[in-house]
Formats: structure tokens, sequence, C-alpha cells
């Protein structure tokens, strides 16, 4: 589909502006989604409870005080099995909601992000007629 600026009107305009409004909404509710995320995770047999935040930081530990009774060795490797299950609990809710939104769930490194830009470019470039490279005003 090649852009003709000669046949986009007012219709046209108000279409994309709905979108752009409708897109946008969207990305705010899922970026509250986002911010709402914990993860939870246990240890030592239940007796160990974490929670983490949407940024993957510490917000609770629960200890049960009979988890007194372990080694301090076990009880820190029980304290941080309980830390990496929340953790892997909070990144599989996150997951699922960009999931769901139809969003990626890995970043971009920077050569996938190049490639992007420069496919969008060249895709634009060539809608507007503009192979070459240089954009002239009709």
């Amino acid at each position: 589909m090649v852009f003709d600026p000669t046949n986009f009107g007012l219709e046209d305009l108000e279409r994309i502006s709905r979108d752009a409004e409708r897109q946008t909404a969207r990305l705010a509710e899922i970026e509250g989604e986002l911010d709402e995320v914990r993860g939870t995770g246990t240890g030592a047999d239940g007796l160990i409870g974490v929670t983490v935040g949407s940024s993957g930081r510490v917000e609770k530990i629960d200890l049960n005080p009979r988890v007194m009774r372990l080694d301090s060795h076990v009880l820190a490797e029980e304290l941080m099995r309980a830390i990496g299950g929340a953790e892997d609990d909070r990144e599989r809710r996150t997951k699922e909601i960009l999931e769901d939104a139809g969003l990626p769930t890995t970043p971009l490194g920077l050569d996938d992000a190049r490639e992007r830009m420069e496919a969008a470019y060249e895709f634009f470039a060539h809608s507007v007629g503009a192979e070459d490279g240089r954009f002239e005003r009709r």
C-alpha cells in the first residue's frame, strides 16, 4: 500500500487519531497491570514466605517462628530459595500480561532494535514513494 497524500481526508485523520487514542489507553492499562504485579515464593516447607514487587525488589518476608530451629546455613539457603521462587513467579505473571496483550516478552537487543527501525524506515520510504531515501515535497 502506497501512501497517497492527495487522497488523504479528514475521516482518515480522525480514524488514525481514534486508533492512537485506543492504543494509548490500552498501553496505560497494561502499564497499570504491570505495576501491580507481585510474585510469591516459599521455602523451608512453607515456613518462609517472600513477596516481591513489580521491580523484583523484596517487599515482604514472613518467617514462621519454627524456622528459627534451622541451622543458619540451611535458613539462608531456604530464604534464597523463597526469594528465587518469588522472582520467578513475578516474571511468569509479567510475561502472561505481555503475552495476553500481544507484546514482546523479552527486551530487544540493540541489533534487533536497529533492524526493526531500518525495516520501519524502508516501509515508510516505500509507502511514500521515496525508495531512494530522498523525500520531496509534492
